[in-house]
C-alpha cells in the first residue's frame, strides 16, 4: 500500500465521496434519469480502495454518512450492495488477481442484496422473493451477482489501465 500524504488523501477523498454521493442520490432528485446513474456510485469507491485501502473505507463509510442526510434508503443500499462492491472490487482486483476479484465481489454482492431483502426489508425483487423459493432466490441473487460483479471487474480494469497509461494514477 502506497503512503499518502494527509492532505492529498483529505483532497482525493472529498472528490471522490462527492462523486459517490452524486451517483448514489441521483434516483432521489432525478427519478428516471436517477437509476441508471445510481449504479456508478461503485466507481469511485473502487478507485479510492485501489489506490488506498484506508481511502476506500473512508469514502464507501464518508458517503454513506452523507447519504444518511440525503436519503436513509440510499444510504442503506449503498452499504450493502454498490459501496460494498466497490470496496470489494478495489481492494482484491490489482492485489490478488481479477478471478478473485469477481469470485469474492459477487459473493459480498449477493450477501449484501439477502440483506437487503430478508433482513433489512428493502425488497430488491419483491414480487420474485414472495412467489418463489428461498434457495431458487439465493440462487438467482448469486447468478445475478457473479455476471454483474465479471461485468463491473472487467470494465473497471480496462478503465484503471487507461487510468494509467494516462499517468493520471500511478
Amino acid at each position: 500500500m502506497k503512503k499518502m500524504n494527509i492532505g492529498r488523501f483529505i483532497c482525493i477523498g472529498g472528490i471522490l465521496t462527492t462523486i459517490s454521493v452524486l451517483f448514489q442520490s441521483a434516483p432521489v432528485f432525478l427519478p428516471a434519469i436517477g437509476l441508471a446513474l445510481s449504479p456508478l456510485s461503485t466507481l469511485p469507491i473502487a478507485i479510492a480502495a485501489v489506490s488506498n485501502i484506508s481511502l476506500g473505507i473512508t469514502v464507501f463509510f464518508s458517503s454513506a454518512l452523507i447519504l444518511v442526510i440525503v436519503n436513509a434508503q440510499e444510504a442503506i443500499i449503498l452499504l450493502f450492495t454498490t459501496g460494498l462492491l466497490g470496496i470489494v472490487m478495489g481492494i482484491l482486483l490489482y492485489r490478488k488477481g481479477i478471478i478473485t476479484s469477481i469470485l469474492f465481489s459477487s459473493i459480498a454482492l449477493s450477501l449484501g442484496m439477502i440483506l437487503l431483502t430478508y433482513v433489512v426489508g428493502i425488497p430488491a425483487f419483491a414480487e420474485l422473493t414472495r412467489t418463489l423459493s428461498t434457495t431458487l432466490i439465493f440462487l438467482i441473487f448469486f447468478s445475478f451477482s457473479l455476471a454483474y460483479a465479471s461485468i463491473w471487474n472487467i470494465c473497471f480494469k480496462k478503465f484503471m489501465n487507461y487510468l494509467i497509461k494516462i499517468k493520471l494514477i500511478s
